[in-house]
């Protein structure tokens, strides 16, 4: 039996600074091919266990990762580049 796992991309962000705008682009072309995108303010109380789930400090923060939660991969304090966000959505 083979099990799917689908992949979420979640993109923390901070405010509302350039690097955080770059971030919230990089989603939407993800959104755009029809994967599934979270959006989270670090600054929104209610996204509080998720920054510690993840161990996030610094903003932009992507974390793609299994439809449970589970981490796969994260780039903390920068936008990635789009190709390896793909190669980890992707799987």
């Amino acid at each position: 039996m083979l099990y799917y796992v689908s992949m979420i991309l979640k993109v923390f962000t901070k405010e509302d600074a350039p690097e955080m705008r770059k971030a919230k682009e990089l989603g939407k072309k993800f959104e755009e091919r029809d994967f599934t995108v979270e959006y989270y303010d670090a600054e929104d109380e209610g996204c509080t266990q998720a920054l510690e789930i993840y161990d996030l400090y610094s903003f932009p923060s992507f974390v793609v990762a299994t439809d449970d939660g589970m981490e796969v991969e994260c780039w903390r304090g920068k936008v990635p580049l789009f190709d390896d966000v793909f190669n980890f959505l992707n799987r």
